[in-house]
């Protein structure tokens, strides 16, 4: 009785696949969670606009988990085109390996001095491996943007004097309105 490898290697039209369904499903979780920041944008807008400050603390404290999560997600989505942009550039790159091995031998056979050539293979192969060192970094710096964020309250205030905008500029305009509907009555 063996033991399975866990961690049987995917090829890359595989691996481009599961990327490409898993970056659907984040899309539509993006999405939903997109709307449950907007209801809770618009609920914290009406607690603040009705002059109730324990609702606005619910709701915008809703409003700021909710966009850290949508942020997280689209930070995914991104990584998730950035991995299928590698694959694609390895697949490309492993094809000029392999024309540039065919054409050494071809060379050897013909005569030619094959240095130069594996010289260009050596620089495609370190060029490969700085595309996955890069690959590396990324996802390091998506696991650390992730796992950090800003203050609770930071972002709390920073939403009421959004509100605080929005509303002010609404009720100038049904001022606005009100007095013109007024001297329209009048006449």
């Amino acid at each position: 009785m063996g033991i399975s490898n866990p961690f049987k290697k995917v090829s890359p039209d595989e691996m481009k696949t599961k990327l490409s369904m898993s970056e659907q499903r984040l899309s539509t979780r993006e999405r939903e969670l997109d709307k449950k920041r907007q209801k809770a944008r618009d609920q914290a807008k009406e607690a603040l606009a009705n002059g109730n400050d324990r609702e606005f603390r619910v709701a915008s404290r809703r409003h700021s988990m909710v966009e850290g999560q949508v942020n997280t997600i689209s930070s995914m989505v991104e990584m998730a085109q950035s991995m299928s942009d590698v694959i694609e550039m390895q697949t490309g790159l492993k094809e000029v390996v392999d024309i540039g091995n065919d054409l050494g031998k071809w060379q050897k056979e013909l005569g030619f001095d094959t240095s130069k050539l594996e010289g260009a293979v050596t620089n495609i192969r370190t060029s490969m491996e700085k595309v996955n060192t890069a690959t590396n970094m990324m996802t390091s710096s998506m696991d650390a943007a992730m796992g950090g964020g800003t203050e609770l309250s930071d972002m709390q205030d920073s939403l009421r004097g959004e509100l605080l905008a929005e509303l002010s500029s609404d009720t100038a305009s049904d001022d606005k309105l009100s007095k013109k509907i007024e001297e329209e009555m009048e006449e």
